[in-house]
């Protein structure tokens, strides 16, 4: 659909909701003041007050750069000013009021690293919408988890990425979707292709939202407030989780709790470290997906509650990475474990200077390799830190590096100011027994919808504010946390992989008896799965390839497939039959090329 399909947009907007509105959660009054006064939540502030402050300020400061890796050599950097972000989030949001999206109503995007996507998050925000961003790592069958469970209006896709198509699968899923009221697509592909929203009878982005001037018209957002709720208060982020047996699960973050997680970054700088210049303090990258909660943290909210600049790039590369680090005099990066092997593998061959670079965050849900830790300081110039964090919210722990736990990988630091932890929350009956891993604080998400379709779960609630990440932890001793196991057995460096679907994927293959996955840590790419796999058939093993090949057969994301495979004769098990999966991950770290492959 092109802009002169605004009027049937009209007519379909304008039609009767089929679907029933879903009253989300909010802070109870006494918590929402307690944050405040102690400096975690605003009141009547969101993200887009804070560019429209650093709009009125500062115009022509950067507020987002970003690298387009498939634009010709000499236009692969787009510089977005305040002033200029500030108009497009308002066209985004008239673009959105036009397709009938009222306050409340959740927009969901599948897209890469672009300017774009962050405009359009920030345009949710604006409007009152909620934004439902989708990481690519789900494909088509989580997409439609993800549009059925939040039941967004509107979702916008690219027409194609990285070779995988979206338009079409898109338009396939929406005919069990009624409340899916318009699809949108933003065209990626050369000039010459034919456009996949005509194709598909999709609305086209580029007509529609970047050059219709809807600030001037008659969809220019009003800014209605949704009832007594404080906007800073009211959900405006839904993020997509995978749970047990690939199920779906939403958790809920406002404004507040955002602007919380934001706080938490701003680490102080490390002792005996010279402190920057103002401008590279301002300066954030992330190489993590922006439709993941990381990066709309590090590289668009919390720039711009300090006047900064996020900075993007939509397809990885170590070297662009470090070209842009380099450009844009960027103090913090923040990347995954997989991500800071590969620039530190690039950096020791061709060295670019970065004299301003702060402070190196890797990890989120992943550990990353002591190796890695002990390696990055020397090639980066910069001190590093592993982290934790969780979709519930944000970055969680710390760790320094400065302790032999913690370069050991026995240890994953200390909580951000402000989170309790429930590892540490009985400082006066330690255990060195593993526990659920629960948080609690501002930055703390105000709900989790399930995918049984029931009410969203309120943390506020008979909880106390407590909310269960699904990890596991121990006090290390030292003050600090070891998360010892990921939520349910889930493992990988960029996204997170559903054992169990990928296991019952393995038992479908003719020549697998039994399976089980694995993490294990891959010195160069993270925390991967490994296939540990007892053949059907002892003279015909089955070999990675194959396996490979039919998991994608049977729709396993690229992102989810196993790395590694070990065949075996059983299956550990206790006595009473279960599966030993910490003994096979502790043998799967301690094998080397030319040990007998054994099991415990």
């Amino acid at each position: 659909m092109d802009v002169n399909a605004c009027g049937a947009a009209r007519s379909k907007a304008a039609a009767p909701r089929p679907e029933a509105d879903v009253v989300l959660p909010a802070p109870a009054d006494e918590v929402a003041r307690a944050y405040r006064v102690q400096g975690w939540w605003r009141s009547g502030e969101t993200f887009a007050t804070d560019l429209r402050r650093g709009a009125a300020r500062h115009p022509r400061r950067a507020a987002l750069v970003q690298h387009h890796a498939l634009a010709p050599e000499g236009r692969r950097l787009t510089v977005l000013s305040y002033g200029r972000l500030d108009l497009y989030v308002d066209r985004f949001a008239g673009a959105l009021a036009a397709l009938g999206v009222r306050p409340g109503d959740p927009v969901a995007y599948q897209l890469p690293s672009r300017w774009e996507t962050a405009a359009l998050f920030l345009a949710c925000v604006r409007l009152g919408a909620v934004a439902v961003p989708v990481l690519p790592g789900f494909g088509v069958r989580g997409l439609g988890q993800v549009l059925a469970l939040s039941q967004a209006r509107v979702c916008v896709v690219p027409d194609v990425w990285e070779g995988v198509p979206y338009a079409g699968p898109l338009a396939a899923l929406a005919a069990e979707l009624p409340w899916l009221r318009h699809r949108v697509v933003l065209a990626t592909t050369p000039a010459d292709v034919p456009a996949a929203a005509s194709r598909t009878e999709a609305v086209d982005f580029g007509p529609h939202f970047l050059r219709t001037p809807h600030e001037r018209g008659p969809y220019r957002p009003a800014g209605r407030r949704l009832g007594p709720c404080d906007p800073a208060d009211r959900v405006c982020l839904q993020v997509a989780v995978r749970g047990p047996g690939d199920a779906c699960s939403l958790v809920l973050h406002s404004a507040n709790t955002l602007y919380a997680g934001c706080r938490a970054l701003a680490a102080p700088v490390p002792p005996g470290a010279a402190r920057p210049d103002e401008e590279s303090h301002r300066v954030s990258y992330s190489a993590l997906p922006l439709t993941s909660l990381a990066s709309i943290l590090f590289t668009v909210c919390r720039p711009l509650t300090v006047g900064g600049t996020g900075v993007l790039q939509d397809v990885w590369a170590p070297g662009s990475c470090l070209d842009l680090l380099a450009g844009t005099g960027a103090g913090h990066a923040y990347a995954a474990p997989a991500q800071w092997a590969e620039v530190d593998a690039e950096q020791r061959c061709a060295p670019r200077p970065l004299p301003r670079l702060r402070l190196v965050l890797s990890g989120g849900r992943t550990s990353t390799p002591p190796e890695l830790l002990a390696a990055l300081p020397q090639t980066l110039g910069a001190p590093v830190r592993g982290v934790w964090g969780a979709p519930e919210l944000g970055l969680g722990i710390v760790a320094r590096g400065d302790i032999p736990a913690e370069r050991a990988g026995r240890s994953d630091g200390m909580p951000v100011p402000g989170l309790e932890v429930s590892a540490l929350a009985d400082r006066a009956a330690p255990t060195d027994g593993e526990d659920r891993l629960r948080v609690r604080g501002p930055s703390v998400c105000l709900g989790v919808r399930r995918e049984d379709g029931g009410a969203p779960e309120a943390t506020w609630g008979r909880a106390g504010g407590w909310v269960d990440v699904g990890d596991l932890a121990r006090p290390d001793g030292l003050g600090g946390v070891h998360v010892t196991a990921r939520a349910h057995g889930r493992t990988g460096a960029f996204f997170l992989v559903p054992v169990d679907r990928l296991e019952a994927a393995l038992h479908t293959h003719p020549g697998v008896r039994e399976a089980v996955v694995v993490p294990w840590t891959d010195a160069e790419a993270g925390e991967r799965p490994c296939a540990v796999v007892v053949p059907a058939a002892e003279d015909v093993p089955p070999a990675l390839p194959d396996l490979r090949a039919h998991l994608t057969a049977q729709g396993i994301p690229d992102a989810a497939l196993p790395n590694r495979l070990e065949l075996v004769g059983s299956l550990p098990r206790d006595d009473q039959g279960r599966l030993r999966r910490d003994g096979l991950r502790g043998w799967l770290e301690r094998l080397r090329p030319g040990r007998p492959r054994s099991t415990p």
